[in-house]
């Protein structure tokens, strides 16, 4: 018999978000599309849970990894939020207007982090492992510049959801080390307005179809991310 194949959480993500598109009303659409993100994106990493609860060996080098590879994936300009922004209707203009100021501030305490524990970066495999998450980035833009009505909020959305954890976990893992006297990160962080954000552009089935896409491409570029993190901390202790 061959063995159960067991689904990632990236398939759950993907089946879940195709449920949401048969609901019916635009708010219901939205409010399934953040539930699903919010029970399969980066807060289920187990790399970045086991940094927040300090309990990952070496941690200043899994600190330092992380920090650096975030700020190649994220810490340039412009961000998915800004380019998103460009062709929203309101309120999600405005949504993501607010929500690409509080990432900018969190992007300085980012590269701040990046900067203090530079010193401890794991430089085995360093430049092949940039250039991942640099086309990473390429790829993250191109969603972000799509043409296809609702993907670049899709992502968006994902990022600001996702971020979420990222900024809610790792600060737990620099205090552990003694890493928190450098630029504060934004508070509060404007999750609250992506259900209407994605409610005022979800009334045509290929435009919520465009926001499941560029949801999931976000999130699957953010799983390989941590997936390249966690691969590279357990070389370190092979």
């Amino acid at each position: 018999m061959a063995p159960a194949v067991v689904p990632t959480f990236m398939d759950q993500l993907q089946k879940t978000l195709r449920a949401a598109g048969s609901v019916a009303d635009s708010r219901s659409f939205a409010a399934a599309v953040i539930g699903a993100l919010r029970d399969s994106g980066a807060g289920g990493s187990r790399h970045l849970r086991a940094l927040s609860e300090g309990s990952v060996a070496r941690p200043l080098q899994a600190v330092a990894d992380t920090a650096h590879f975030l700020v190649i994936l994220h810490g340039q300009l412009p961000s998915v939020l800004e380019i998103a922004r460009l062709n929203a209707d309101e309120p999600a203009a405005s949504w993501l207007r607010s929500a690409g100021m509080a990432f900018d501030q969190d992007r300085r305490w980012m590269a701040g982090l990046a900067a203090m524990t530079g010193g401890a970066l794991d430089l085995h495999g360093l430049s092949t492992a940039e250039q991942v998450v640099r086309d990473q980035r390429d790829a993250m833009l191109t969603l972000a510049k799509s043409n296809r009505m609702g993907c670049a909020l899709g992502a968006a959305v994902t990022l600001v959801l996702d971020w979420q954890a990222v900024r809610s976990r790792l600060p737990r893992a620099a205090q552990h080390l003694g890493y928190d006297r450098h630029e504060r990160l934004s508070d509060p962080w404007p999750e609250d307005g992506a259900l209407d954000a994605l409610a005022c552009h979800a009334d045509d089935v290929r435009v919520r179809r465009a926001i499941e896409f560029g949801a999931l491409q976000l999130a699957s570029l953010h799983a390989q991310l941590f997936d390249l993190l966690e691969a590279r901390h357990a070389q370190r202790l092979g």
